[in-house]
């Protein structure tokens, strides 16, 4: 049995990115920035994208980061309001933390989400 995203879970298209990115709001921490916006749909799905610092070195340490915060909002979907797209947007410094700081950074950026209906 396979737990992890789905693939309509994942934003995958650079275009869909890009409105996020452009027209969506924000919330910000110390090592993440979480991008949200409402989808037109009437389907109530929640999509995720994460975007890594380049400064973030090496393929393995990349690989891992990304599969923890999957892993995350991948138990804690109920944290983020259904017909949304989210960005997570990674800082420098994040691939230090363990896996519960991740979750607990994670969990405030969601806490602070506002403006949903």
């Amino acid at each position: 049995m396979c737990e992890g995203l789905k693939r309509q879970e994942i934003i995958r298209r650079q275009r869909d990115i890009g409105v996020v990115m452009s027209a969506g709001k924000r919330v910000s921490s110390a090592f993440f920035t979480l991008l949200y916006k409402g989808r037109d749909e009437t389907f109530p799905s929640q999509r995720i994208a994460f975007l890594l610092n380049s400064k973030i070195k090496g393929a393995v340490v990349r690989n891992r980061l990304k599969r923890r915060l999957r892993e995350i909002f991948r138990r804690n979907r109920r944290w983020f309001p259904l017909g949304y797209d989210y960005i997570i947007q990674v800082r420098t410094g994040a691939e230090k933390l363990k896996f519960d700081e991740l979750k607990e950074e994670i969990k405030t950026l969601a806490g602070m989400i506002k403006d949903v209906n």
